[in-house]
Formats: structure tokens, sequence, C-alpha cells
């Protein structure tokens, strides 16, 4: 074979494998696919569901950190307990165990959920279904957890966040920084890095006031800082620190380096709501973002006959609790103050088109009840005040006790004596307390047992107490002997709960979900025995709360608008929303 053969043919070879070579020199590689693009959907809950875990809390929604599952408090005929929705399957369940519960969170892992109820920080293991109490919380303001199993968390209305060690240990997270005016941290956040978290600091001072960048250790005010003005509640995912600007709900990357937000704040929701304990209706994971409106905080007081017929109606406003003064026209209403954004006692007459605010803190003002002559009015202040003053508004309010938190006032007796107060024990249960109408007075307790005691009301003759109890597993009507219990009957068997007494007290009405429903009572051997029990109509829509006129007219609290519930808002891939602003910058 000629030497020179073997080079020949590479040379051959070589020009054939050139020439597919050449031909994709000139092709253009296919364009990369375009970057997924924010889509909008609409959510809401179980038909029977009313989100929200009381007048506080009044959205809750916790999306988990892959955001496949989604957690919140949830009322159902009366009962608070949170929700677990599977996003992908549309499945929904109650989580049993957690009674009463407020401002979820998760785990890293998904596995566990965190909760406060009953003035404790609470753990939820999703696998085994068993609850666990971590630490003390009476007022919490927000929870969260981080890879190392440590969890940060604001127990109260006023100072540091704690943390709970993996251990069980309960320390200080963060130092208030009271020299500047600082009163409260609350609703924390950790970002990806386990040893930072982001907060919401409260002060006197508008330069404090903040959503801030901490190290949890060393805690110090030197090791923070602020990344912008806000006075509502910080949330993270992606890297990045949503937050409120009046009520559209921004976005912007945090430089965890540099300590401070880069780049440009980008609009990711509009109309978002906020709650009275400056928390926003918002939750996110890096590729889907969920938030409420304001306006799902809107009720109308609508007055109905026995039969359920509309009477009249008044204007939209963020209502809860109620009570009807014995005059039948007054009513005592607890309300969200449209420039506070904090839970106030206003009265509402039927003569006057604007209600007047009667308690004049800036605290939580809750649960108010009238005086059987009309003249005051009792409520809870702070969770743990029993105030009084006068329906007027003239003169000062006075402190009647001060107990340990959570303290709500039910009913005042007919002949002016006694005050039915709720508390609540370490167990998680309320129970029921009576207490004299004066300064100084002594809490003694009424009824105390390891279940639910809740929506106290004395009777007419002030012989008898009504009140809805959990004792067999759902809240159903009981009455009781007053001053001394012993005769205790239960009155449904169907659920039922705030049981109100009719002027003669022949009659007892109480509420099931929408159903307002009449238990008629007679006398016999000296105790009180159902004669008949009648349904009396459907207000078509969940009741927060109720009332009833000495005449047997009703005041329903209800949704503005009764005909379709509002949506809560799904926006998949709204980082891509960035993404967006990114490439207008450039």
């Amino acid at each position: 074979m000629p030497r020179h053969l073997p080079t020949a043919v590479a040379l051959v070879l070589a020009a054939l494998l050139a020439v597919p070579a050449v031909r994709h020199l000139n092709e253009r590689p296919p364009e990369p696919p375009p970057p997924p693009q924010p889509v909008r959907a609409a959510w809401l809950p179980p038909e029977s569901v009313e989100v929200g875990a009381g007048p506080d809390y009044v959205f809750g929604l916790a999306l988990a950190p892959d955001g496949r599952q989604l957690v919140y408090p949830g009322a159902k005929a009366g009962l608070v307990t949170l929700w677990l929705h599977d996003l992908r399957s549309g499945e929904t369940r109650m989580l049993p165990g957690t009674d009463q519960a407020a401002a979820p969170f998760w785990a890293p892992d998904g596995s566990r959920i965190g909760f406060f109820a009953g003035g404790r920080l609470r753990a939820l293991d999703l696998a085994s279904g068993t609850v666990s109490s971590l630490a003390d919380a009476s007022s919490p303001r927000g929870g969260t957890w981080n890879r190392t199993g440590e969890i940060v968390f604001a127990p109260s209305a006023n100072g540091p966040l704690m943390k709970r060690g993996a251990d069980g240990s309960i320390r200080p997270a963060t130092t208030i920084d009271s020299a500047n005016g600082e009163t409260a941290h609350a609703w924390p956040a950790f970002l990806d890095a386990d040893r930072h978290l982001v907060f919401l600091a409260m002060a006197s001072t508008a330069s404090q006031t903040g959503i801030w960048l901490a190290t949890i250790e060393p805690s110090s005010p030197e090791s923070r800082t602020r990344l912008v003005a806000s006075n509502a509640q910080p949330v993270v995912a992606n890297r990045r620190l949503l937050f409120l600007n009046d009520q559209t709900l921004l976005a912007q990357p945090i430089d965890l380096d540099a300590r401070r937000l880069s780049g440009r704040s980008h609009a990711v929701g509009h109309g978002v709501g906020r709650g009275p304990l400056s928390q926003i209706s918002a939750t996110a994971s890096a590729d889907l973002l969920i938030y409420g409106g304001s306006e799902n905080a809107s009720r109308e007081l609508r007055w109905v006959t026995r039969s359920g017929e509309t009477i009249r109606t008044g204007e939209p406003v963020a209502a809860w609790d109620l009570r009807i003064a014995p005059d039948g026209r007054r009513v005592a209403v607890t309300e969200v103050d449209p420039q506070l954004r904090t839970l106030d006692v206003f009265i509402r007459d039927g003569a006057q088109p604007v209600a007047r605010r009667l308690s004049p803190s800036t605290d939580v003002d809750e649960s108010g009840v009238w005086s059987p002559d009309g003249l005051r009015v009792a409520w809870a202040g702070g969770r743990r005040n029993v105030m009084i003053r006068g329906a007027g508004a003239v003169l000062p309010e006075q402190t009647i006790a001060t107990l340990d938190p959570p303290v709500q006032v039910w009913d005042w007796s007919r002949d002016g004596r006694q005050l039915l107060i709720g508390r609540r024990n370490a167990e998680s249960r309320d129970d029921l307390w009576v207490i004299e109408p004066r300064e100084g007075a002594a809490a003694r307790p009424y009824s105390t047992a390891a279940f639910n005691q809740i929506y106290g009301a004395f009777s007419s003759d002030g012989g008898w107490i009504a009140y809805a109890s959990d004792e067999s597993g759902q809240f159903d009507i009981y009455i009781d002997s007053f001053p001394k219990p012993g005769s205790r009957t239960r009155l449904t068997t169907a659920g039922g709960t705030e049981p109100r007494w009719s002027r003669d007290g022949r009659e007892l009405y109480f509420r099931r979900g929408s159903e307002m429903h009449v238990v008629t009572l007679i006398r016999r051997n000296g105790g009180l025995e159902v004669n008949a029990l009648d349904r009396l109509f459907d207000a078509g829509a969940p009741v927060r709360s109720y009332d009833v006129t000495p005449d047997g007219r009703f005041l329903l609290n209800l949704p503005a608008d009764t005909k379709s519930r509002v949506p809560i808002t799904v926006v998949h891939h709204w980082s891509a929303f960035a993404q967006a602003l990114r490439r207008d910058e450039q």
C-alpha cells in the first residue's frame, strides 16, 4: 500500500465531516423557551367555612415551603380549627387538635405546622397528628421556623421576639431598642439563611418603625438594619421581601451581603387587606402568591323579623361581635377602626348614621355588653382588662379588673350585680367566671372543666345561665342554675352556639351556622325543661354574630354581599413580575 494513502483517506474523511459542520455554523441556535408568565386565579374555602380565627386574625393563610399545600384557620358552626388544602388535588380537610388555632406557620420541610392556641405556641405533626405545647404566647404576633429546629415567635403585644431552641430552651431572639422608642417586635420570618430574619418593629418614633433585617445571634440593636419604613407585617419568599404600601403589595430583592434591599420594588398585588394586629393578608412561596382583599372584612348589619324577613340594613362595616341595648335601638359593635386599624367598641344608634367610638385606647377592645338600664357598657380591653364606661362616652372608662389573658366579657346580669366573663386556662379551655361591676372586684369561677364553655348568657330572672360547650365533641347549648351550678341540662344534640334569652325567659335562641333556632322552655319541679325546638330561618350566609331585641327582632352580622363570597387571589409564577421588570430596565 502506498505510503501516502492513509493521509489521503484522512483528508477525504475530514472534508466530508467538515461539510455538515460548515452548514451548522450558519444555523442559529433555537430560542430559549419564554419565562413563565404570571397567571391569576381565584380560591374559595369550603362553602361552610369562614376563613380566619376571629377579629384579630382575619386571614391566616400560610403556604407550605414547596407551595403545594395551604393551611389556614377557619370557623365552621362556630368552632375555629386549622384546615389543610392540597393545591394539587383540591382536597381540603380539618386538622383535629387545633381548636381556636391562629397564625399558623410551616416547618421548612413541610412536616409540621406551628400555630397559637389557648395562650400557647403549639406544633402539629402532620404524619402522626400529635399536637405539642411549646411555649407561652398570651397575645401572639406570628412565628417562623428554621432548618435547625429553632422557632422565633412574638408571644405578646409588647416586647422582643423570643426563640425556642430545638432543645426546648426559651430566650430572647431580639432586643427592644427602647432608647429610640421601640415597644414591640412582631411577625418574624426567616430568610434562606437560618441565622437571619426580618420582622416588624413597632415604635413611638417614625424613624424606628419599620421592617428590619436581623441576625438572631448576637441579639442587639447593632446587629440589625432597617430595610424599609413600614407599619405592616413582612413576608419573605425567593429571597425577596414583600411589603405593603397602602393596599399595594410590593416585592423587592434582599441583598443579604449588603444587608439592604436591591434593585427596584415592583407591584405584585393590589387591594391587599391588612388585619388589626398589623398583619397583611398575603402568603407566598417561590412560585405562588396568595392574597386577600381588604373588602373581605366588609360586613352588613341586617335587621330581620323572627321569620327572617329583612327590615332594614346598614352601610357596610368591618364588624365583629354585637349586643343590642335594652331599649332595642342602640347597638354596641366591635369594629375595626378605619384609621387606626385597631379593634374598638362603637355605639351605633338607629337614628344616627355615624357610629360613636366608646373605647378610647389603641389596644384590642371587644365584646361589649350593656348594663340592664342601658346607661353603661362593659368590654374586654387588651384581652386582659374588664372595662366599663358610660354609653354616652363622656366620662373616662374604668378598669374593673386586670386578669391573665385572654379575657372576654359575655353578659351583664339583669339585676346589674354581676358580669359573666370568659377566662382560658393553661390547658386551652375556656371557662366561665363571674365578677362584680366595680373597681377592685375579684373574679370567681362559676364553671370550670376540661372542655370549652363559651358565650355565657344570664336568664332574665337571674336564676340560670345558658352557654355553649364542646363537651360532646361539638358545640351544643347547655343551661345550668345560678349562682350555684348543679342543674346542668343539655338542650341540643345537633350543634349550637351563642344562646340568647327572650325577655320573659321562656325561649332561648341560638345559632347553628347560618340558621337561627329557638328552644321553648317550661318550668317543672323547680327546673327548666325543653318543650319544643324549632328552626326559625336560614340567613343564607355565615352569621358572624347576632342579638335579639326585647320585642323579638334579630340583628345579624352577615357578609356585605350574601349572594357571592369574595374570592382570594392566587398568582402563579408571581416572581416573573421581577423578571419582566429587569428586562425593562435593561
